[in-house]
């Protein structure tokens, strides 16, 4: 069965959604509601350790001279590091590599780290890190990949 992704948006985009990486709600409102095809590996970290999904992909969750001051990790640091050639595009991607998502716009949404072929380790807009499919991510993160 396909997991249905406009319903994952309304998920993580509904009232409870909004406040949905904080752990009480998340674990008691949001987490009933997601399929069984996702696996929860990590809640919600506390609002003063929480980080988004492209600190998770970059492993930088515990630097803590990188999380401090002024340094978020949008998607304009992705586009910067890869026009520098400090990430490098492949179409054969390996277990280990970075996934990015890209919506219709072309903005950068949401990042991971690959696991297998097809499954995605990823940080879901600062809530819970979840393993997933490639494709099993909310609609609004887009419909493509890079690798």
């Amino acid at each position: 069965m396909s997991i249905n992704r406009h319903k994952l948006t309304e998920i993580i985009e509904a009232e409870s959604g909004k406040n949905w990486w904080e752990p009480e709600i998340f674990g008691s409102v949001v987490r009933p509601q997601l399929p069984d095809e996702l696996e929860v590996i990590l809640s919600p970290p506390r609002y003063e350790d929480n980080y988004n999904c492209f600190v998770y992909a970059f492993e930088l969750e515990s630097d803590e001279e990188f999380l401090g001051g002024s340094n978020p990790v949008q998607q304009e640091f992705v586009k910067w590091l890869i026009v520098e050639n400090v990430l490098k595009e492949t179409n054969n991607p390996e277990v280990g590599n970075l996934v990015f998502y890209k919506n219709e716009q072309g903005d950068i949404t949401h990042g991971g780290i690959m696991q297998d072929e097809d499954t995605v380790v990823s940080k879901w807009m600062w809530g819970p890190i979840i393993r997933h499919k490639l494709f099993d991510v909310p609609a609004s993160f887009g419909d493509n990949v890079f690798f």
